[in-house]
C-alpha cells in the first residue's frame, strides 16, 4: 500500500506540480512571469529580471496542501540583491514528505547589457530522496533573457535545464521547459501578461495573467493555464517595504490549492 501511495503522488508531481513554480503573487497570475520579472522570485521564472531589483530583496512562500494533498507540501525561500557587476540571487526550495523528498538550491546571476536588455543565468543543485530506494543529485542550468519593446511592453524568454539534467540509474530527465511571452502595463494600476509554455513532454501550454491595484495598499490578482486547464485568483497587500501574498488555484478534477508568502526589500 505504501508503495502504490508513493508512487502515486510522484506521478502526480511529475505529471502536474512540477509546471508549477513557487511564488504567491506569480501562482495567482496563471504563472505568467518571464516577461514581468520583477521581483525576488524572478529567479524562478526568468533570472534575467534580477538586474532589474536596485535593493537587496527576500521572500518567502508555503502552499500547505497542494490539491487537498498535505503530502505534496512546498516551501521556498528567496534572496536577491544587485551589486556593480550584476544582479546576484539565492533560492532554496523544498517538497514532499518522508518517503519522498526533493530538494533544490539554485545561485542565479543576472547582467544589463544595455539600457532595455539584460539576460540571467541559474545555476540548480537538485536531490531527490525516495524512502527504502536511496537518493540521487543532479544539476541544472536555465538561461533568461529580458528587454523592453517600449515603455510599457515588455517581452521575456527563459529555457528551463537547457542541459537536460537527469536522475537515477534509469536516467529519469527532469523537466525541460521553454517560456516566452509579452506583458503590458497600460496604466501605473494595471499589469497583464501573456505567454506561452512548452515542456518538452507535455503540450503547448498558454498562460495568462492580470494585476490590479485596486487601492493604495490592496492588489487584486488573477489568471489561467491551459495545460493542466486551472484558474487562479489572488490578493497583495502591501505596505511600506512589506508585501503579503495569498493565491488560489482551482484544478477541474484536483481541487484547490492555497499559498502564501511574504516579500520584503531592505
Amino acid at each position: 500500500m505504501i508503495k502504490k501511495i508513493l508512487f502515486s503522488l510522484i506521478i502526480l508531481y511529475v505529471n502536474l506540480f512540477a509546471q508549477f513554480q513557487p511564488g504567491s503573487r506569480q501562482s495567482a497570475m496563471g504563472f505568467a512571469f518571464s516577461s514581468i520579472a520583477d521581483d525576488p522570485w524572478s529567479i524562478y521564472y526568468n533570472p534575467a529580471g534580477i538586474s532589474n531589483l536596485k535593493d537587496l530583496s527576500t521572500g518567502i512562500f508555503y502552499s500547505p496542501a497542494p490539491f487537498g494533498i498535505k503530502e505534496l507540501a512546498n516551501g521556498s525561500v528567496v534572496i536577491t540583491n544587485n551589486f556593480s557587476f550584476g544582479g546576484i540571487g539565492f533560492s532554496f526550495f523544498t517538497y514532499g514528505f518522508e518517503l519522498f523528498r526533493e530538494n533544490k538550491i539554485s545561485l542565479a546571476y543576472a547582467k544589463k547589457l544595455f539600457s532595455d536588455f539584460q539576460f540571467g543565468l541559474k545555476f540548480t543543485y537538485y536531490s531527490l530522496s525516495i524512502s527504502k530506494y536511496g537518493n540521487d543529485f543532479t544539476f541544472g542550468l536555465d538561461f533568461g533573457v529580458l528587454t523592453k519593446l517600449s515603455s510599457n511592453l515588455q517581452f521575456g524568454f527563459t529555457v528551463t535545464n537547457i542541459n537536460r539534467p537527469t536522475y537515477g540509474v534509469n536516467k529519469e530527465k527532469l523537466p525541460q521547459t521553454f517560456a516566452g511571452g509579452f506583458s503590458y502595463k497600460p496604466t501605473d494600476n494595471l499589469l497583464m501578461a501573456i505567454e506561452i509554455e512548452k515542456d518538452v513532454r507535455f503540450p503547448f501550454n498558454l498562460k495568462g495573467g492580470i494585476e490590479y491595484l485596486i487601492i493604495k495598499y490592496l492588489s487584486l490578482r488573477t489568471g489561467f493555464n491551459t495545460e493542466p486547464n486551472n484558474f487562479t485568483v489572488g490578493i497583495g497587500i502591501n505596505y511600506s517595504n512589506l508585501q503579503f501574498n495569498y493565491s488560489l488555484i482551482s484544478h477541474n478534477y484536483l481541487g484547490l490549492t492555497h499559498s502564501f508568502g511574504i516579500d520584503y526589500k531592505f
